[in-house]
This record gives structure tokens, C-alpha cells and sequence, in this order.
């Protein structure tokens, strides 16, 4: 005997699709995300750090100077975790040496600084920071090397970047064995570290454009 309550049809299977996006709630794609981070990481750093050394630790004010150079050592570490993804496919593991020693430099960055907040030891944070330097110059020579390996990335902006850790890595050399007040090669060397965050940009907003 057939039941006379009408048979429900079938509902369709609920769809697996992600919703549109409505207008403003676009967002940017993961591969475009770490360039950008680090270049606007980079970009606070470049304003920063000046500020600090140039302005107020001249001036006596060696806390806030202090405080400042703290946030560049945080920023110092996200550069380094930001740039791995970007660098990884021209070699995985230069590119996790090259992180650690940005991260390391970072570390010792910080712990100068916040003696400088604490003591206000002017002349200590510089001698700390100077040999910093030597391994914040090392890790940006291994980002040139993986630059001049990376597909699509200019050979000359890998030559540039090279020069620039090595500038670092020479002050830092004659900062503990030379004379005081010697020229310092990284006044002229730092064009490097501008070409990298102007192909960061540029590279960060490609692959956006690309998976938008």
C-alpha cells in the first residue's frame, strides 16, 4: 500500500565553494604577503633606526632611543621570518641560515638596546650594535647569493645587496681592530638594502595582481 504523503525530492549536495568575497573584504594573497610584510618591515626600520642614532641618542635621550632600537630589533625579526618563503625556492636551507643569523642579530640588537634603556650606556650600545653588524652583514650576503639564484630576480639587485652585507661585515672588522672614527663602508653600501625593498614591493604586488 503507497503512503499518500507526498515524496520530498532530493536536496542538492551543499557546495564546497568558498562565498564570493562582498566589495571590501578582498584579501591578499598568501604568496604576496611576505614581500610586502618584510618590505614595510623594512621601510619602519630605515625611518627608525636614524631617529634613534642620530637624533636622540646625540641629544641624551637614551631611554626613548632605547625603546625605538628595541622595535627595530622585533622588526629585524620579522624581515628575517618574512623573507624564508620568498627565498626558500633558490635554496631552503641558505635560506633558514640566512633567517637565524638575522634573527640572532636581532636578539643581540635587542638585548644593547634595552641596556640602553635601562643603564642609558651610550657608548656600549654602539660598541654591541658595531659587531652585530658583522653577522647582520653576513645575512644579507646570504640573501644576495639566493637572490642571484632566484628565477626572476635581477642578478644586479643580488650584486648590490652582496656588496652591501659586506660593507657591514668590513665595518664591523675595522669597528673592533681599526682606528676610531674610520670611514665606515656602509654609508655608501646601504643603496642594496633600498633596491630590496623596492623589489619587494614590486615583487609582492605582482604575485597579488597574478592570484587576484
Amino acid at each position: 500500500m503507497r503512503s499518500s504523503s507526498p515524496v520530498s525530492p532530493i536536496s542538492p549536495a551543499p557546495s564546497s565553494a568558498a562565498p564570493p568575497l562582498t566589495p571590501g573584504t578582498a584579501r591578499t594573497p598568501r604568496s604576496a604577503r611576505p614581500p610586502l610584510v618584510a618590505a614595510a618591515a623594512l621601510t619602519a626600520m630605515a625611518a627608525l633606526a636614524p631617529i634613534a642614532t642620530f637624533v636622540l641618542l646625540p641629544d641624551g635621550r637614551t631611554s626613548v632611543a632605547g625603546w625605538l632600537m628595541l622595535v627595530v630589533a622585533a622588526l629585524d625579526v620579522v624581515v628575517a621570518l618574512a623573507l624564508v618563503p620568498v627565498l626558500e625556492p633558490a635554496g631552503r636551507r641558505l635560506a633558514r641560515v640566512t633567517a637565524a643569523l638575522r634573527i640572532g642579530y636581532g636578539l643581540v640588537l635587542g638585548y644593547a638596546a634595552a641596556g640602553l634603556v635601562v643603564a642609558g650606556d651610550a657608548e656600549r650600545f654602539d660598541q654591541i650594535w658595531d659587531l652585530a653588524l658583522g653577522v647582520f652583514g653576513l645575512s644579507l650576503v646570504g640573501v644576495g647569493v639566493l637572490l642571484w639564484r632566484l628565477a626572476g630576480a635581477p642578478r644586479w639587485l643580488a650584486a648590490l645587496v652582496v656588496v652591501a652585507g659586506a660593507g657591514y661585515v668590513v665595518d664591523a672588522v675595522v669597528s673592533q681592530v681599526g682606528p676610531a672614527g674610520a670611514f665606515e663602508v656602509s654609508t655608501i653600501s646601504f643603496v642594496g638594502e633600498v633596491a630590496l625593498i623596492v623589489w619587494l614591493v614590486l615583487n609582492g604586488l605582482r604575485a597579488r595582481r597574478a592570484l587576484a
